[in-house]
């Protein structure tokens, strides 16, 4: 994504973009469970371990204790699914990951957040119904250092970096906090079958900062990700660089 594509971006909760080797932008977060149900049915991989680093869990069960509602969720095909997502029915920007776990998609989930408020992850009756193992990482450092049981779904929140709980509040990191993040994260990037990532207009500082952030995230995800570094290699002009 160029630095005008990015300068450009603005709050929009239908937004989402391919950015190239299974890497994804989004606004609304909640877009994230269509494109893993997508990756999953094009991969044929049919579990995978989620990493989910954010501000927030994002891990509520809107259809908690609704046996119709469970099955609305279960029953849905793909448009179905991007029905409900796109209406905001029983899936929304703090409840997309329980969907996944419901569906069958995660053997694992393993969560890096700074929310310090109650339900924190998931359901633990969800979890034990679905036989999905969930871990909470204090540290990047043990987040990187994890061993996943199946492949792996990287999946990051521009609100990470934002200390601020208030609607387009700012209390940015450090950039170079930030990048020491994302350099620690370097070897989960590599490794992830695909990357989702959310910019989270309102949640992640002002729009400045969302774009600024952007600016900054971006272009290490695009160079970290194989087929992403071999296409600038690819389309560099004869004796330049990447």
């Amino acid at each position: 994504m160029t630095a005008d594509e990015i300068n450009a971006l603005d709050a929009d909760d239908d937004y989402y973009v391919d950015l190239g080797s299974n890497l994804w932008l989004m606004d609304n977060h909640k877009w994230a469970l269509y494109i893993w149900h997508r990756f999953r049915g094009a991969s044929e991989i049919p579990k995978f371990s989620l990493v989910h680093a954010d501000y927030h869990w994002d891990g509520g069960s809107d259809f908690h204790g609704s046996e119709e509602d469970e099955q609305k969720i279960l029953n849905a095909d793909e448009a179905g699914l991007q029905q409900l997502i796109r209406e905001e029915n029983l899936i929304r920007y703090d409840s997309f990951i329980a969907p996944a776990v419901l569906r069958g998609y995660l053997s694992e989930v393993h969560f890096f957040c700074k929310q310090n408020e109650y339900d924190i992850g998931i359901d633990a009756d969800l979890l034990a119904r679905t036989g999905t193992l969930q871990e909470i990482h204090d540290t990047v450092e043990a987040l990187a250092a994890q061993e996943f049981s199946s492949p792996l779904i990287y999946d990051l929140c521009l609100d990470l970096f934002n200390k601020s709980n208030m609607h387009y509040g700012s209390d940015i990191w450090p950039d170079e906090e930030i990048v020491g993040f994302l350099d620690a994260c370097k070897p989960l990037v590599e490794k992830a079958e695909l990357v989702t990532v959310s910019l989270s207009f309102g949640c992640s500082g002002t729009k400045d900062d969302t774009r600024r952030l952007a600016r900054l995230v971006l272009p290490k995800l695009e160079e970290w990700r194989p087929r992403c570094r071999q296409e600038r290699i690819n389309a560099a002009p004869a004796g330049g660089g990447t």
